[in-house]
């Protein structure tokens, strides 16, 4: 039978050839100056060339190598020789390569580099398995799985996986190699690495081929293709095309078959993968012994064993010898056949390859069969029989007819004398067809260079787009942020001046006129902000020097954060020199980059923390040095925090307000002076930044001496001190506020402490524990806030048992319908846009109040049914009514059944039950169930079903006084009275 066999054995990588890549890396190479670089940047280069151009492959790992010898630490020299093994693999030098291979396991064993040591070990596997030493490279790959679990190198345990699977697929286990190639697709998956992935799916494919499921190898040939054109992966999608000629074939599709071959040959030629050249030359052979085209099959069967011959490939040896005595077969060139046969069964043998063995005794059997030597004949026979009765336990293979066997090659021998006389009219055409391949690769050449230019200006355009596609983002981010920050403050100097207009003989309290001004100096710096922005864009903002003392600008400015330290409990440290520096400077601008800096360091400290501000000055220049100890800024995004629009925090949960335009600001500020300003950061453990200003010192008058220190001392600002606040016990309906904003939530608060108690949070994650803890009639939440937005805390408040009752009214600054949209899928009971109007805000809370307590009444004011649907507003509490209701309907006639008994039946805690069924029905358990069971006598009494003394044991009473007295407090009659 002609087979053939091929299996992705080394995950090696073929990335996308990038002449703009290899350039930047030849010039680093030549700048690099650092031996350890230098061989990190040779061994890319290698990676770059390896496929593409082997003789410049060869000279940067050879220089790799070299320069990694002389290097003291031996890791760089392992990394080299692996790499150099792996390209002697590729190229079927075998035996070279595991000799490097076992030089690199040796120096990464005693240098004690883990990662080395089983890229060796795995290299080994496979190089053992393209020699066709099948038990050494089952040895090398169990070896490595085991180290690669001792140090949860999960990639290399997947690939020694998959090559298992390839051991076992030679051998024709095909249920052990199932297993294999599925642990190692699952463990790619698990671990990111889809085009690994993609290699295991695709021997999953070839499993499915070899056991006929074509559609299902197919499919599985279509989805690892998908993944290796992600990855541009040529060695992979090799792979697939020359398996999918296989399927096409197996299906009588020889033409389609063909050109996926022809295809994958192609590829390999390129990639110089001479084992897998071999094996394409053997598939094409398939083909044309298919036609009985026996000259080219054993053409092309003679290409194949000359490359396995030349490259050691013993399985593959065996494979295409067979493939030849099976070819020779169907030409009545019994001798050859014979010949052929014989030495794939002795090689096969050697190897363990049990299906080229079958396939031999099949040979030779029908061989001595045609010779008339019926005796061997049928030895042969009967140990194929044997053998095939031992491999095939899914599907076996039916042994060919001795009369189909005889019509076969009568047809062959016909079909090979019409194949000699096509061949003088061929010879008559090649002239022609020379002349039209000229013309075909001419034109193919011009369409190829178009299909580049064209390629390329695609390219180029995609990456603009995708760059404009990032600024609009950014834009609409930035957007989306500054009416959050003109909303908020517009909404608290709205609120007081239209309850000035609605109440015109009240005044303004002194905290009111402060909150206007403080956020009125907040819209106006925003606006400021945007307007030098502009300015910066038109090289229209110019600076304004006036004299000056600089020292006591940054005392003053430093300052104005000395109450929000104080209220925060933080360590603010101000180190400004006690002296004067005075010089001609834009007092203006200076301020802003201070005001900036320090903004930002408070804003990503916690409560607590330490924040430092210091200045000098020394040799012409201020230094000033702004630090924190809060969160820090990661690495990846540290190169992006100067420009305009960027945050560190984009998401609605961020724990700050901001715009991502004040240290976009603050460098240009800093750069019009001719400054520069750097930063440093580490997560966990805080910022530095560090901005140094040419400033020149000049003589101050003598008479500005004393009135710059009065001045001083009058403009630094008192910290204003800070009141914890007192309890309120009041009995009244509770509201959880939940705004991050002080001066929005103080305001809410007062709008509404006249009529309720209000209970605040200062973020989603501490309302959450606060509703959990209090319960409060209603909940007030702005959408973006800290640690948890307002839409994931409707959502597990909604979905919590305990909490799905409590109305909830959203606040946020974003006014599209979108928004609005999903606020209310959420569950949030009622949605207010920044700015508000306070009377609506108080209305919507009386509302939602009045709405809950009418639900109340109408399940206590209901006669005899309840109807869950018109007291629960949300699909839980229906659910949890229905359950109780339920619940009651089949226990109320029990005497025994208790509030115990309701506590376990639906697995609630005596005080969760208790405030669920308050909050619901304003009934407590025991009530709940009493008046449940008091409605039911009503309803028998009024239906006269029973006597007063019946109904009352009917209905779970064992007291009949208390069963009077209770029905009276309820009915306002006694039971005979009803």
């Amino acid at each position: 039978m002609v087979r053939f066999l091929f299996l992705i054995g080394v995950l090696f990588s073929v990335s996308g050839h990038s002449q703009s890549k290899i350039d930047s890396l030849e010039k680093r190479v030549g700048l690099e100056k650092v031996d350890s670089l230098k061989v990190n940047l040779l061994l890319n280069l290698f990676d770059e060339y390896q496929y593409e151009d082997p003789a410049k492959a060869d000279t940067s790992i050879h220089r790799a190598l070299d320069i990694a010898k002389g290097i003291q630490d031996k890791r760089y020299e392992v990394m080299a020789l692996n790499a150099f093994a792996d390209l002697l693999n590729g190229r079927a030098q075998n035996d070279s390569a595991i000799t490097v291979f076992q030089k690199a396991l040796t120096l990464a064993e005693d240098v004690k580099y883990d990662s080395g040591k089983g890229i060796a070990l795995l290299g080994l596997g496979n190089t053992y398995l393209s020699k066709g030493d099948l038990i050494q490279a089952e040895t090398y790959h169990k070896r490595n799985i085991a180290f690669a679990g001792q140090v949860d190198d999960f990639e290399g345990m997947a690939s020694s996986h998959n090559n298992l699977g390839n051991i076992y697929n030679e051998k024709g286990e095909y249920k052990k190699a199932m297993e294999a190639y599925t642990y190692a697709a699952k463990m790619n998956t698990e671990i990111g690495n889809e085009k690994n992935a993609g290699i295991n799916l695709a021997n999953i494919g070839l499993i499915n081929q070899k056991l006929k499921n074509y559609d299902k190898a197919l499919d599985y040939y279509a989805k690892s293709d998908s993944l290796f054109k992600k990855f541009d992966f040529l060695p992979g999608r090799a792979f697939v095309l020359k398996n999918m000629g296989v399927v096409y074939r197996n299906q009588e599709k020889p033409d389609a078959a063909l050109e996926k071959y022809h295809q994958a040959l192609e590829s390999y030629k390129q990639m110089d993968l001479k084992r897998e050249m071999s094996q394409v030359y053997q598939n094409i052979g398939n083909i044309y012994s298919d036609r009985s085209q026996s000259d080219q099959a054993i053409y092309n069967y003679h290409r194949s064993l000359s490359i396995a011959v030349q490259t050691s490939d013993s399985i593959n040896m065996a494979m295409f010898s067979q493939s030849l005595g099976q070819e020779f077969f169907y030409a009545k060139k019994w001798d050859s056949a014979g010949y052929y046969s014989k030495r794939a069964l002795e090689m096969a043998k050697v190897v363990g390859a049990d299906l080229t063995v079958m396939d031999g005794y099949k040979t030779l059997s029908e061989v001595n069969y045609a010779s008339f030597n019926y005796k061997d004949a049928y030895d042969f026979r009967i140990l194929y029989q044997t053998m095939r009765d031992s491999l095939y336990t899914i599907e076996k293979r039916d042994l060919a007819e001795e009369i189909e066997a005889q019509y076969q090659n009568e047809q062959k021998t016909k079909e090979i004398a019409l194949l000699a006389s096509e061949k003088e009219l061929q010879a008559l055409q090649l002239s022609k067809r020379k002349n039209e391949r000229n013309g075909t690769i001419a034109i193919a050449t011009f369409m190829l260079l178009l299909a580049v230019l064209l390629y390329n200006q695609y390219r180029i355009k995609q990456k603009a787009n995708k760059e404009l596609q990032e600024l609009d983002q950014l834009k609409s981010n930035f957007f989306a942020n500054i009416s959050h920050e003109f909303r908020t403050p517009l909404t608290l100097i709205k609120g007081p001046i239209e309850h000035l207009e609605q109440n015109p003989e009240e005044k303004l309290g002194r905290e009111d006129v402060k909150m206007i001004r403080r956020n009125t100096n907040k819209v106006l710096g925003l606006v400021n902000q945007l307007l030098d922005l502009s300015r910066i864009d038109q090289d229209k903002l110019q600076l304004k020097s006036t004299e000056g003392d600089v020292f006591k600008c940054l005392r003053i400015a430093t300052a104005s954060f000395n109450s929000h330290a104080a209220q925060r409990n933080m360590d603010y440290r101000v180190k400004v020199p006690s002296g004067m520096l005075w010089a001609a400077f834009d007092r203006d601008k200076l301020e802003k980059v201070v005001y900036n800096l320090l903004s930002n360091a408070f804003k990503f400290s916690e409560d607590g923390e330490l924040v430092v501000m210091e200045a000098s000055y020394a040799n012409t220049e201020l230094v000033i040095q702004v630090s924190d100890s809060g969160r820090g800024i990661s690495k990846d995004k540290l190169p992006f925090i100067f420009d305009r629009f960027f945050q560190v925090d984009s998401s609605i949960t961020k724990d700050r307000e901001g715009s991502g335009i004040g240290l976009s600001l603050s460098k240009d500020l800093v750069e019009l002076m001719d400054g520069t300003i750097t930063v440093s950061s580490e997560e966990g453990k805080g910022t530095y930044f560090t901005v140094q200003i040419p400033i020149e010192r000049i003589k101050m008058p003598q008479a500005s001496v004393e009135v710059s220190i009065r001045e001083e001392a009058n403009e630094i600002p008192k910290p204003e001190t800070f009141e914890w606040p007192k309890a309120d016990s009041r009995d009244l309906p509770e509201i959880l506020l939940i705004e991050d904003n002080d001066d929005m939530r103080q305001f809410i608060k007062k709008q509404l402490l006249n009529t309720y108690r209000v209970i605040e949070a200062k973020n989603g994650e501490q309302g959450l524990k606060m509703a959990m803890a209090y319960l409060p009639e209603l909940l007030i939440t702005d959408l973006m806030m800290p640690k948890m937005d307002g839409i994931e805390l409707c959502k597990k408040l909604k979905t919590n048992l305990e909490t799905s009752h409590v109305p909830v009214i959203m606040l946020t600054a974003r006014a599209g319908v979108e928004n609005k949209i999903e606020g209310l899928e959420t569950g949030a009971d009622d949605y207010l846009t920044k700015p508000f109007d306070a009377k609506e805000l108080v209305v919507r809370v009386k509302n939602l109040i009045d709405q809950r307590q009418r639900l109340r009444e109408h399940y206590r004011n209901n006669a005899y049914t309840v109807h869950p649907e018109k007291i629960a507003t949300t699909s839980l509490d229906r659910k949890f009514l229905e359950q109780v209701l339920d619940l009651l309907e089949k226990e109320h006639a029990n005497a025994n059944f208790g509030v115990p008994q309701m506590q376990r039946s639906l697995a609630m805690s005596k005080t969760q039950l208790q405030r669920k069924t308050k909050a619901l029905t304003n009934e407590s358990p025991g009530e709940l169930l009493r008046n449940f069971r008091l409605k039911r006598a009503a309803q028998l009494l009024y239906q006269k079903a029973d006597t007063v003394t019946q109904i009352a044991y009917q209905v779970g009473f064992n007291n009949l006084s208390y069963f009077a007295k209770c029905f009276k407090a309820l009915y306002g009659v006694s039971p005979s009275s009803y």
